[in-house]
This record gives structure tokens, C-alpha cells and sequence, in this order.
């Protein structure tokens, strides 16, 4: 099958903000495996034009003037409000592209669903890639989706995974980076997953002290004196090999699958990570070194208290696999290609 011309439409405020599937699409350009790419910051554009409406007309044009065989449109939802009648405009060009719809982000049954823009644009995908599976991919097929591909979030070698000499003493024992935010603004008004968060950090908070910490953001962490506040997202590499341990209880914790981005910036860091488990993980991560799935707040301190227990050197050694594994496995490039692989096989593949 000849490669493909790929037409790819970034999340981004600012231009080149996505940086691992930029890397990545870039990277498969230039060994030949798509025959042509380019990218349209597609939220960046509507900054320019006069109108929602003119920025349309202009996505319209530049496909046109591309012809891709895929639009490949991540995060498209009521944010930029499109309506079926204009992806299927977007399909008629002459190159009759396959429209692939990509959302990193998890969604709920009833907190944070699918709005209306998602609905239209998936009732005219030809597929569908999402981040957790369940009864998420049961909501994306029922608004329509034809084929459903899973991938799980990765993360950009640019920011993450750079070479270091793991240092012998560190600051903390173990550190959370996530954000609380209650809905609403009603305390103790979680995303789903949100009180187990606040629950598993002060049970570390009294067993470390201040050998724990939280970086993150949200009205959830207010008042709490572990919480030191938010990081920048480049920052957060510097932070995690500062601790001996990292952990997260993740929200949408339901849905099969699915983990933040978290956990692959943890595990290329180099210190191992301690998460909940949701049903799948034994099949998408088996045997992958560094990575403690645990089922309640209380398991996720007694695994942190067995591996305190044993010699630096042992946590280091773990780290550096967890390292090797997450650059062979979760590096955007290799899971950005199989995304690629995948697209050609199932809607390219001759009949």
C-alpha cells in the first residue's frame, strides 16, 4: 500500500504545542512511512480569523488545497462546534480522505459526557481512537463510530525520559502531580476517582510528613499542607526524580484502561510508580517494571512502604527498567506509529 497523506489537526493554543505526535507524524514522514504530512493548529487558526465561521471556511480550504488521504482530528468538541453536514464536507474533497476522530481525554456517564459536536463528528468518523475503553467506547459507537482503535497515552522524548545519573538521596519519599478540582466549586464534589486522590494523599501526608507532597491545582487541595501547587508541564521530570516514589489515584478511575499521561512521564523519569488498577492493565502493561497497581489507598501505602524498605540501589535499578520499558513501549513515536499502522491496515486494506 503506498503511504499516506496525512492530514493532522493538533489540540494546541499555540502552535506546536503537541509535541509527541508532532515528533512522531514528523519522524514517519521523513522515513517515508506517510507519503506526505502537515499540520493545521486548528484552534490557533480560529484565534486569526474574523469569525468561527471563516475559520471553517479556511480548515475547508486548506484540505482542499492538501487532498489528504486522512484528517486525523484530535480533541475536535463543542470547544470548535461543527455539525455532521461539514465533516461530511471535509470528506468530499477529491482525495476522499478517512476522517480518524483521536480524544486523549477520559469521559463519564453523566459528569464530563460526550456533548454534541463529539456526537456529530463521530457519526461521520471512519475511526474512532480513544485513551480508555468500556463503557467509553460503548458511548463512541453508539453516536456512530464504525471502528474503534485503542491507544494509550505516551509520552514525548523531547521533555521526558532525558538521560541522568539517578541521584543517591532525594527530597521526598514519594510525590503525587495531579490537580482536584471540585465541580461546581462544591467541596468534596469530585471527577470520579477524585476522593480516593484526596484520600490516598493524606494517608501518605501522616505516615511521610513532609517527605510527601502533592503538585497540582484545584479547589480539592486547598488547605491541605502537603499540596505545594501546580508545576509547569516541562517541569515535571525535574520533580519526579526528585522522590524516590511517584503516585497517582486517576480519575474516570471506571474505565477500562485507561491511565493520564502520568504514568509513562513517571515511568521515562526513571522512579517507579504506584497507581490504581483498572481492569485491563494486567493485558496492556504485563510485567512492566517500575509499575505498582494497587486497589485501594491503603495498598498503594503498604507497596510504597515495601519498597522504601529496600536498598537505593534496588529503587534505582527498578527505575532504569521501567525507564528501558516505557522508551520501548509508551514513547510517542512508537505508539503514534501504530496508530499509523493501524489506519493503513483497517480502513486501506485492499477488500
Amino acid at each position: 500500500m503506498k503511504p499516506l497523506r496525512f492530514f493532522y489537526l493538533p489540540n494546541e493554543a499555540n502552535e506546536g504545542d503537541q509535541i509527541g505526535p508532532r515528533k512522531a507524524f514528523r519522524t514517519l514522514h521523513e522515513a517515508g512511512e506517510l507519503g506526505a504530512y502537515t499540520a493545521y493548529s486548528y484552534l490557533v487558526e480560529r484565534a486569526k480569523a474574523a469569525s468561527h465561521e471563516q475559520a471553517l471556511r479556511d480548515l475547508r480550504a486548506a484540505v482542499e488545497a492538501f487532498q489528504p488521504d486522512v484528517i486525523y482530528w484530535q480533541h475536535l468538541n463543542g470547544s470548535y462546534p461543527v455539525d455532521s453536514a461539514y465533516v461530511r464536507s471535509l470528506k468530499a474533497v477529491a482525495s476522499a480522505p478517512k476522517f480518524v476522530w483521536h480524544d486523549p481525554d477520559p469521559y463519564g456517564k453523566f459528569i464530563k459526557p460526550l456533548d454534541s459536536t463529539m456526537k456529530a463528528a463521530l457519526a461521520e468518523c471512519d475511526m474512532a481512537i480513544l485513551v480508555g475503553l468500556g463503557y467509553l467506547a460503548e458511548h463512541v459507537r453508539r453516536a456512530g463510530a464504525k471502528r474503534v482503535l485503542f491507544s494509550p497515552h505516551s509520552f514525548d522524548s523531547e521533555r521526558s525520559g532525558k538521560p541522568w545519573v539517578p541521584t543517591p538521596t532525594r527530597r521526598f519519599d514519594a510525590i503525587m502531580i495531579a490537580n482536584l478540582t471540585c465541580l461546581k466549586r462544591i467541596p468534596f464534589l469530585f471527577l470520579p476517582g477524585g476522593r480516593n486522590r484526596k484520600v490516598m494523599s493524606r494517608a501518605f501526608h501522616n505516615a511521610f510528613g513532609p517527605r510527601y507532597a502533592v503538585f497540582g491545582a484545584g479547589q480539592g487541595w486547598k488547605g491541605e499542607p502537603y499540596c505545594r501547587g501546580p508545576i509547569g508541564f516541562n517541569d515535571q521530570e525535574q520533580t519526579i526524580r526528585s522522590s524516590w516514589l511517584t503516585l497517582n489515584w486517576g480519575q474516570f478511575d471506571e474505565i477500562p484502561m485507561y491511565s493520564s499521561d502520568r504514568l509513562p512521564i513517571s515511568l521515562a523519569s526513571g522512579v517507579p510508580h504506584i497507581t490504581n488498577h483498572q481492569r485491563g492493565y494486567e493485558h496492556l502493561f504485563p510485567g512492566a517494571p517500575g509499575l505498582y497497581f494497587v486497589h485501594s489507598p491503603a495498598e498503594a501505602l503498604d507497596v510504597a512502604d515495601h519498597l522504601l524498605s529496600q536498598p537505593r540501589e534496588a529503587l534505582i535499578e527498578i527505575g532504569q527498567r521501567g525507564v528501558a520499558y516505557a522508551h520501548e513501549r509508551l514513547e510517542a513515536t512508537r505508539v503514534y506509529r501504530d496508530v499509523v499502522t493501524a489506519i493503513h491496515q483497517q480502513l486501506f486494506a485492499p477488500s
